[in-house]
């Protein structure tokens, strides 16, 4: 998952939308692996206090329509179809005729 940089378009909406999923939960990260850039990718999943509060943050954004489910690599099925549901629903960054993912954005 890769949600829009800062200066993005959407960029400001997804940092809102992580800071309020996350906000006053424990978090919990899982590194997986560091790519060719040094950047360490995983998942992050914000849990309340009750355990059937858990939100993975990622799922969430691309939900929402404020992220990307990184198509340079691996991905699941679940990411892939929370994706075309957001797009079908012209959520977030979808409203754009064509949003431009952050991995094309910093070349």
């Amino acid at each position: 998952m890769q949600a829009p940089r800062p200066g993005q378009p959407f960029g400001t909406e997804a940092t809102v939308a992580a800071s309020r999923i996350c906000e006053g939960k424990r978090l919990r990260v899982a590194a997986r692996s560091a790519g060719s850039e040094g950047r360490i990718t995983g998942s992050v999943v914000a849990e309340g206090e009750e355990t059937s509060e858990r939100q993975d943050v990622g799922r969430a954004l691309i939900r929402l329509g404020l992220a990307w489910q990184d198509q340079r690599g691996p991905s699941s099925a679940q990411l892939r179809s929370l994706e075309q549901k957001a797009r079908r629903e012209e959520a977030g960054l979808w409203q754009q005729e064509a949003p431009t993912p952050p991995w094309a954005w910093r070349e």
